[in-house]
């Protein structure tokens, strides 16, 4: 009988991985934000044979029809299809089935930071650093292992930035890809276009900006004006409060949006600072500096400098409110790479694995405390369920978070937002129950304080009830 094959480093790495993020899988109970609701929704809807649809109504500058509507109208396909296949092959699990496919995505962080650093020309010790500080995951360390574009986004991003590093052919379907990711992907496939001299990269820009536009076409025919209202709300919005309730924004100057930005550098500056644990950053760019005349490298910098520059000025409110965190993932394997490769050439004074050893073990406490730091928003959502526990199943419901609600608990609806006229919610959709949020949660949606709807009786702290017409 033949002897076993030694694992790979990459293999290695991966398995490392795979446990590390399983273990934090397992303290995640529920979606703790909207993006991954949201996926997880949608996905559920595909398993269940009702198409790309969703039933919560999130903001109010359009009102379909029906409350379920089109999904997709506002984030974008791939997160949500690639749990279909887990959610369908382990229909009970649900939650912990979506969270498998995301560990195995970010799993995919490792070996991925091996082969970046190998492609920088590390050695094997420095390039071990490399996989285990991607393994780690820095400050994505807890909403990686949830059903949100950040594990699938740095992956396809990273992988994308490695593959135009080496001018590869497959730089134009990862490229397409990560379009289809997040709304802001093309971005991505602009930047890798950089690594080609001359026109040599215009598939790659083509590729990104055809897959946007491609989508953008469907979201139109299949929600006319209604989704080119949405889109205007959130180009328009410098503020969550301005995309979640009427009346609608007027558009900000391109100075209001400049001032914005400008505003929102230090908030920039500081997820970076906590996605990467505050000591990637630097070595990362000083390494980028001395490669600078490396054109294979420039889609890394390009990107970097660019995208927050761009999604603060096409959706302001959206960029500030974790679209900055969540797309920075593309470049956070390639990030954690140059920080390793750039550390062991920082001096040859040490062995060269001292310094790539020190950010691994830095990597690796900042993203212990980051995770157990996480806690406040997953222990009120927590209780939603049990506050809609007299709430027939499936009953739709006026809340402070429909998306969540949905996700969590089974309850269609539409979101309550606070200032808004919810009279006409009401009748549209004929709601007889209602969440409000929890007292110390505020994202400018209703709290029990701002519930002011005659005719309907208090039933606990936070749900209300009112009887349909005609009973």
């Amino acid at each position: 009988m033949a002897a076993a094959r030694p694992l790979t480093p990459p293999q290695t790495l991966f398995l490392v991985a795979v446990a590390w993020h399983i273990a934090w899988a397992g303290t995640v109970a529920t979606p703790s934000d909207w993006d991954p609701a949201y996926y997880l929704s949608v996905a559920r809807h595909l398993v269940a044979g009702d198409g790309a649809v969703t039933d919560a109504v999130w903001n109010l500058g359009w009102l379909p029809p029906e409350l379920r509507h089109p999904a997709d109208l506002h984030w974008m396909p791939l997160p949500s299809r690639v749990l279909v296949p887990f959610l369908a092959l382990w229909p009970a699990g649900g939650w912990r089935a979506a969270q498998l496919c995301s560990v195995l995505l970010a799993a995919g962080w490792a070996p991925l930071g091996w082969a970046w650093a190998r492609r920088l020309g590390a050695e094997r010790l420095p390039a071990w650093c490399a996989g285990l500080i991607a393994a780690f995951a820095g400050g994505y360390v807890r909403t990686i292992t949830t059903p949100d574009s950040i594990a699938l986004y740095g992956l396809l991003g990273g992988s994308a930035l490695l593959a135009a590093s080496r001018r590869l052919p497959v730089t134009v379907p990862l490229v397409l890809a990560v379009a289809l990711t997040r709304g802001d992907g093309f971005l991505l496939g602009l930047a890798c276009a950089l690594a080609w001299p001359g026109t040599g990269g215009w598939r790659v820009a083509a590729a990104g900006l055809g897959a946007t536009a491609a989508w953008a076409l469907r979201c139109w025919l299949l929600a006319g004006e209604g989704w080119i209202a949405l889109r205007e709300r959130a180009a328009n919005s410098l503020s969550l409060g301005q995309i979640l309730a009427p009346p609608a924004p007027p558009a900000p100057s391109i100075a209001d949006r400049f001032a914005f930005l400008l505003h929102e550098l230090p908030t920039i500056g500081a997820v970076a600072l906590v996605v990467s644990g505050g000591v990637l950053v630097w070595p990362a760019a000083l390494e980028l500096v001395k490669r600078r005349r490396e054109r294979e490298l420039w889609p890394i910098a390009a990107y970097a400098l660019g995208f927050p520059v761009v999604i603060h000025l096409l959706a302001p409110a959206v960029a500030a409110e974790g679209s900055v965190y969540r797309s920075d993932a593309a470049l956070f394997v390639p990030m954690a790479a140059l920080a390793a490769v750039g550390a062991a050439n920082l001096t040859k004074r040490y062995h060269p694995a001292f310094l790539p050893g020190i950010l691994v073990v830095a990597t690796l406490v900042s993203a212990t405390v980051t995770g157990l730091e996480y806690t406040r928003v997953l222990s009120q959502l927590g209780e939603d369920c049990t506050a809609l526990a007299s709430v027939p199943k499936g009953s739709a419901v006026l809340s402070y978070d429909p998306i969540g609600v949905e996700a969590r608990c089974g309850h269609p609806g539409a979101i309550m937002a606070r200032g808004a006229d919810l009279t006409p919610l009401v009748e549209q959709y004929h709601f007889e129950w209602a969440l409000v949020a929890p007292a110390t949660y505020d994202n400018g949606t209703v709290r029990a304080e701002d519930f002011t709807m005659s005719g309907w009786t208090r039933v606990n702290e936070r749900l209300w009830h009112r009887e349909a017409a005609g009973r």
